[in-house]
C-alpha cells in the first residue's frame, strides 16, 4: 500500500503523500501518509478526514464548485503502518496537530461511520482497503474515541488544551493486523464461507 501512494519517491519527513492528499470529493473523505516518527516499530501513519460543518454536517459539492463552503477536513483517527506497509497501531491527535473542527466522540464516530473512499483514479485497491479496514476496526475506533474524551474531560478548559502543543496523541491502541486477518479467515472457514 505504501508504495502506491508514494509512487517509489523517498519518504521526506512531514511530507504527505501522495502530494495532494487523496479526497473523495462526492463522499467527502479524506486521508494522507507521512513518516515523521522515530525509535518505534512504525514506518509512518494514515490521517483520516472527514470533511463536515461545525456540527458534523455534510455539505456536498454542486456541479462546478470548486470547494466544500464553511467545511473543514476534521481529524478521525490515524492508522500507525509499519516498514511493511501492515497496520500495528490506531491513535487519535489533538486538534491543534490537524486543525479542522473538533467534536466528542459520537460525533466523531459518526463521521466515522460516513467515511467512504470511492474509487479515486490510481488508488482503486488502498480506497477499497481503508474503507473495510475502518468498517472491521470500528469497536476499537469507537473505543479509542471514548479514551481520548475521557483524557480531555480532565482539563479543565478544553478550549486551551485543544491548542496545547504538550498535548499531541490523545489516545493510542496497538493492533495485530495479521492476527486479526487469520481470526477473520479461520471464521470465514466455520461458516462455510
Amino acid at each position: 500500500m505504501i508504495q502506491n501512494w508514494i509512487a517509489g519517491r523517498e519518504v521526506l519527513e512531514f511530507e504527505h503523500y501522495p502530494p495532494d492528499d487523496l479526497v473523495d470529493v462526492r463522499k467527502g473523505s479524506q486521508f494522507y501518509y507521512h513518516a515523521h516518527r522515530d525509535g518505534d516499530q512504525e514506518h509512518g501513519h494514515l490521517h483520516l478526514f472527514w470533511h463536515a460543518t461545525a456540527t458534523g454536517r455534510r455539505r456536498y459539492l454542486k456541479p462546478g464548485q470548486p470547494r466544500w463552503n464553511r467545511t473543514e477536513p476534521t481529524h478521525l483517527f490515524a492508522i500507525s503502518l509499519d516498514a511493511r506497509g501492515l497496520p500495528v497501531g490506531l491513535f487519535t491527535v489533538n486538534q491543534w496537530v490537524t486543525d479542522g473542527h473538533w467534536f466528542d466522540a459520537a460525533t466523531t464516530l459518526a463521521c466515522v461511520d460516513r467515511f467512504e473512499m470511492g474509487a479515486v483514479q490510481g488508488y482503486e485497491h488502498s480506497c477499497r482497503w481503508l474503507t473495510g479496514f475502518v468498517r472491521l476496526y470500528r469497536p476499537l475506533i469507537n473505543d479509542l474515541l471514548m479514551r481520548r474524551d475521557r483524557r480531555m474531560a480532565r482539563r479543565s478548559d478544553l478550549a486551551k488544551a485543544l491548542q496545547d502543543r504538550d498535548l499531541e496523541v490523545l489516545s493510542l491502541t496497538p493492533i495485530d493486523w495479521i492476527a486479526d486477518m487469520d481470526a477473520l479467515e479461520a471464521e470465514a472457514v466455520r461458516r462455510g464461507l
